[in-house]
């Protein structure tokens, strides 16, 4: 058995797509940029927070952004964004925000 014998995540291109990819199938993290067309990361997020669709409203995201400052992350936290990553971002970054939005803070890889 290979990787390849497995389900990859459920990908899309933009919210509406995420939405209905969440719809069809339960996920346990969602990583997500802000920037997207037809419906951009922040809506996303709040409808998914909203439980649209029947969608766990509960589900860590972690959103990916070129946005900068504290109005942005603001933002993005009010919507109800789990972990808020600037770009560029590290591979360590990116596991320390999985594993926050997760709530396995202090568990990694040595």
């Amino acid at each position: 058995m290979t990787l390849s014998d497995f389900p990859g995540p459920p990908l899309a291109s933009n919210g509406a797509e995420a939405l209905d990819a969440l719809q069809a199938e339960h996920t346990d993290l969602i990583i997500m940029d802000w920037m997207m067309e037809v419906m951009d990361g922040l809506e996303c997020t709040r409808r998914i927070r909203g439980g649209v669709n029947g969608i766990d409203p509960a589900v860590p995201i972690v959103l990916l952004t070129g946005n900068k400052g504290k109005e942005s992350e603001a933002s993005a936290y009010n919507a109800g964004v789990s972990v808020y990553l600037e770009k560029p971002f590290s591979i360590k970054q990116l596991h320390s925000g999985v594993m926050k939005a997760l709530g396995l803070n202090g568990v990694g890889v040595s």
